[in-house]
């Protein structure tokens, strides 16, 4: 038909409605209440196309009828499924009728929508949509009893309607935080739309897509209707998506290289880990940026000239030099292809850092440069440039020829061999050993490819008698291909460093560094023998004396040494003479005391420590310090008591030190820290803590509580002096 009042039959009318094109089923014009229905602008949907409102499964479905409507007849379409803005699923029904307009002779189609979605739900007998529906439908109770299932849902289910009735909800949706959700859902909005796992009767479960809803019918009771559809192929393409995307993600971050994709403005729109790690710069600071951004100042013009040629030409491969992490600047070839995806064209490519590459080569045309100048000389003088070859104290030779002839070798070079009549013939004559070494291979392949091989302390076994036996040299090797004037490889030249004996020297300083380690040892032991010594003369010191005054400051000061012994006693056993396991150190110092005080108190002890690695001289004034706090406990802690409780705690908490010493006993005068305290005990732990740089507080009420905290340093010096 044709419209000539087309704005107040289209524009004011409540139904949906749009027109669009049969050819390429583009939206030419649609109505209000078609915006209002889908929930897109009006600008959005004129950009869209008959597929854009279908779920992408019922596309192929959706183009086999359209290639078979006729175009020029009214259509009754059916029911098809649509998906809103907001993800909601709504099911229409589509009525078409060819349309021309006075001012273009062309045919259109109008559409026109009925929202059916409600009338479904309420009427799940109609056979148009619940037999014959490629969804499964089932209608229920709130409570879980399944009441109808048609054919789709047994279909997808594998169970006959009457299965399905008697498993009833909790037969067939798995329990799982899924449905929890939903029920929750439904119950609050009444209606739920979303993903559930379904039971297979066989067991197996399958992922479906939903739409439940709530309504009265019309005896007034309360009904559930189900739409369901099987999504495990949908699920089975989006892992495989994944996976290939991963798949891809590990590849390009496996590339040795910086992975980039541009658009045709030569911003950056992809990148792989390594290009954040060759500019030492977070991925958001990469993103978007010009390429040109990161090229030094000196190749900045090559870039747009670049990029122009590789959207002229295709395929492009270039040298520039980058800023890369550190403030440094390296050298990277690059190649670059054009790429058109989804009608956007970008520029691919890979860049590899050849900066060695290029030192490499610098040195190999100095030695080229070099050997060019010698050849020049050798016009001249050719006696003499032989003589220079010959007596060089490096091995040298040259090679020719695929068959790798000798064509010169110097006397060095024929030491090492152990052969001197080597001219003309072939490597693998001379020292066919090092064939099955790889050196052959090498050389080889340094011919074919023109490309020069650099070895560095590379082991290298040569026979020098006929009794088998190899000698080992350790050489920087030297591969450079010659070149004539075609620049064919037609020789390689090949000179070797001797670095076997520093090889030795070095093994040599190995074994004398491993004596010092031994005598270091040694020196430590002896110390803790001498003070072990002190210990026992203050011991019969003690033992001769009456005056029980002297023997208390006695046991004191052999309960000092005694720390100093034990910490020795743990370096001499550990693999650092510098550092020790302190929290070992003062499992053990706590065991020495509680040897020495357990016959006067019942004293219960115990100790939680952490095993703090700590540097020498931080753990001697440390336990020296825990020492005489524990000490002290012993012996004032308890006055007037039969027992008591001593509790020792060590940690390590961000490269801090944590010391805390807790009694039950009577307690601490406030005053004890006040610069007036002049006992010797409190003295030291204040000439301790200062060699520490600490800070120590002390607690008087419950008990006394000593806390200790200082920040663990590898301190340099002698550990012996109280005071910094």
């Amino acid at each position: 038909m044709q419209l000539k009042n087309f704005e107040q039959f289209f524009y004011e009318n409540s139904i949906p409605m749009w027109v669009y094109d049969p050819k390429d089923y583009s939206i030419k014009d649609l109505n209000q209440s078609m915006v209002e229905l889908y929930g897109y602008s009006r600008e959005q949907m004129l950009t869209f196309t008959l597929f854009d409102l279908r779920p992408q499964d019922e596309i192929p479905k959706l183009k086999k009828y359209l290639a078979q409507v006729d175009n020029d007849r009214f259509s009754e379409e059916g029911v098809w499924k649509h998906k809103r803005k907001n993800g909601e699923f709504r099911y229409m029904h589509v009525i078409t009728n060819p349309v021309t307009f006075e001012e273009d002779d062309h045919t259109y189609q109008l559409a026109m929508y009925k929202d059916i979605t409600g009338e479904l739900n309420a009427q799940l007998s109609n056979d148009m949509l619940y037999k014959h529906s490629l969804d499964g439908i089932m209608l229920t109770n709130p409570n879980g009893d399944i009441l109808q299932a048609n054919p789709s849902a047994c279909e997808i289910l594998g169970m006959t309607e009457q299965e399905i009735r008697e498993k009833g909800r909790e037969g067939i949706v798995a329990k799982d935080e899924k449905l929890e959700r939903a029920l929750q859902e439904r119950s609050e909005k009444g209606r739920f739309v979303g993903e559930l796992n379904y039971i297979h009767k066989d067991g197996h479960k399958i992922p479906v897509e939903l739409t439940s809803s709530v309504f009265t019918n019309y005896a007034g009771e309360k009904r559930t209707s189900l739409i369901f559809r099987d999504v495990s192929s949908r699920k089975d393409q989006e892992r495989t998506l994944r996976e290939e995307k991963e798949f891809t993600e590990v590849v390009l971050n496996s590339l040795p290289g910086v992975f980039y994709v541009l658009d045709q403005e030569g911003k950056i729109v992809r990148f792989n880990e390594k290009s954040a790690d060759v500019f030492g710069l977070p991925v958001e600071e990469i993103q978007g940026q010009s390429a040109a951004a990161f090229v030094h100042e000196s190749d900045k013009e090559k870039v747009p000239q670049q990029i122009r040629k590789v959207l002229e030409e295709g395929y492009q491969v270039f040298e520039l030099r980058l800023n890369v992490a550190g403030g440094d600047t390296a050298v990277f070839r690059f190649n670059a292809e054009q790429l058109v995806q989804d009608g956007e064209t970008y520029i691919i490519g890979t860049g590899i850092d050849i900066s060695e590459q290029k030192e490499l080569e610098k040195r190999l045309s100095s030695l080229l440069e070099q050997e060019h100048v010698q050849r020049k000389k050798a016009e001249a003088d050719r006696d003499k440039l032989e003589e220079m070859f010959e007596e060089a104290p490096s091995p040298k030779c040259m090679l020719e020829g695929p068959e790798l002839r000798y064509v010169i070798a110097n006397k060095a070079y024929r030491e090492v061999v152990g052969k001197g009549d080597i001219i003309g013939k072939r490597v693998d004559e001379v020292i066919p050993e090092v064939d099955e070494q790889g050196y052959i291979d090498i050389l080889k392949q340094v011919y074919d490819t023109g490309e020069p091989y650099i070895g560095r302390e590379e082991p290298i076994y040569i026979e020098k008698d006929k009794k088998g036996a190899k000698q080992e040299y350790i050489f920087n090797i030297l591969y450079a291909p010659l070149f004539d004037e075609n620049g064919e490889v037609y020789g390689i030249f090949v000179e070797a460093l001797d670095y076997s004996e520093q090889i030795a020297y070095q093994k040599k300083l190995e074994e004398s560094l491993s004596e010092k380690n031994t005598l270091l040892a040694e020196i430590h032991h002896r110390v803790k023998n001498n003070l072990a010594i002190v210990t026992s003369m203050m011991e019969l010191q003690a033992m001769e004396t009456e005056k029980i005054e002297l023997q208390d400051l006695l046991k004191v000061a052999q309960q000092r040494i005694q720390t100093i012994a034990t910490i020795h006693e743990l370096l001499y056993g550990a693999e650092s003479l510098s550092h020790l396991n302190f929290g070992e150190n003062i499992r053990q110092l706590v065991g020495n005391i509680e040897e020495m005080y357990k016959s006067s108190k019942q004293v219960t002890i115990t100790v939680a420590a952490d095993p703090i690695v700590m540097n020498i001289n931080q753990a001697i004034p440390c336990a020296l310090l825990v020492n005489e706090v524990v000490t002290n406990a012993y012996k004032h802690a308890f006055k007037h008591r039969e027992s008591g409780e001593i509790e020792v705690e060590l940690q390590e908490i961000n490269e801090k030190v944590f010391v805390e010493v807790r009694d039950n006993g009577v307690g601490l005068p406030d005053d004890l820290m006040q610069d007036n305290s002049s006992t010797i005990g409190m003295t030291l732990i204040k000439l301790l803590n200062k060699q520490l740089d600490g800070e120590i507080a002390f607690s008087g009420k419950n008990g006394t509580c000593f806390e200790l905290t200082f920040k663990k340093t590898d301190v340099k010096g002698s550990a012996s002096s109280l005071i910094k």
